[in-house]
């Protein structure tokens, strides 16, 4: 069997384990509560636990198909890789927060302009709210971790054999694609976007695939350049857990909450993407001239 065809097999059975389990159990668990579990209270323990847990399963998809395959581990991002490595390290939280910090602007000047700044952020219990949630974070090493889950899994393993088997450009367009979809069941259980709004929850899957493209180009950059995962991953955890509309809750005041919450997720999305679309458009140019070097 050529190397092509070996890829092929390898990346297939890497999708199809990464794929079924989470299309499968988000929606056994909608039937059981009777409604998507994110729009649901009663169903918050489980929407929680499939949240956390479901973002392991692309790194146990890596792991089993390694060791079916008897590929071995070599290149397989796990390097710290620190050395001369660090202003990539600095890049993947510096970059993400200022996405937030130019989400929280976009959205405070179109959806509550007519709140001063002192209207819009001073709050006496901002402090107290700040304190509780980096407290939170701090204590928990478990927000690292669902980000490393997904990204070994998709920059550690899927983007490598996609940019053997058709090249850098069309790898980082259909990986954001997939990892777009693999989204879906979350989308369709309400995630990222709720389930009010217009064409739910196709709208929603559209604009989580084009999401995920943007971001997987960053995301690729940092792991190309270290050669390892844990710059994407350290990303993918501050846009989890330091989000524009988490950083709002935080810093903004009842007035402005009370406005941003007014407003359904699908009709923020063109601020929350518009930093993260030119971030990707620089990543993907970049990657590209690198490839065209290396050639």
């Amino acid at each position: 069997m050529n190397s092509k065809k070996i890829t092929i097999k390898r990346l297939v059975m890497y999708l199809l384990i990464a794929f079924i389990p989470f299309w499968i159990i988000i929606p056994v668990l909608n039937s059981i509560y009777g409604e998507p579990i994110y729009a649901s209270e009663k169903a918050m323990t489980a929407a929680y636990a499939v949240g956390v847990f479901g973002m392991l399963i692309p790194s146990v998809a890596h792991l089993i198909t390694r060791l079916v395959t008897k590929e071995g581990f070599k290149n397989s991002y796990l390097g710290l890789n620190f050395k001369g490595n660090a202003k990539y390290y600095i890049a993947s939280v510096a970059v993400k927060l200022a996405e937030v910090l130019v989400f929280v602007v976009l959205a405070w000047q179109i959806f509550a302009g007519d709140l001063s700044f002192s209207e819009a952020f001073a709050s006496d219990e901002s402090v107290a709210r700040i304190c509780s949630y980096i407290l939170t974070i701090s204590a928990s090493i478990i927000v690292f971790f669902p980000a490393f889950g997904e990204e070994w899994g998709w920059r550690g393993y899927m983007m490598p054999k996609l940019t053997e088997l058709m090249g850098k450009p069309a790898a980082i367009i259909v990986g954001g694609i997939l990892w777009g979809l693999w989204h879906a069941p979350l989308t369709i259980a309400g995630h990222n976007f709720g389930v009010d709004y217009d064409f739910f929850p196709w709208l929603g899957i559209l604009l989580m695939c084009i999401f995920c493209t943007f971001m997987n180009a960053f995301l690729t950059l940092l792991t190309e350049k270290t050669k390892s995962i844990y710059p994407a991953s350290f990303c993918h955890m501050i846009n989890n857990n330091c989000g524009g509309m988490i950083f709002i809750a935080l810093f903004g005041s009842e007035a402005f909450i009370e406005k941003i919450s007014a407003v359904n997720a699908v009709t923020l999305m063109p601020c929350m993407m518009g930093t993260s679309v030119v971030v990707g458009i620089i990543s993907f140019i970049l990657l590209i001239k690198k490839e065209k070097t290396q050639e």
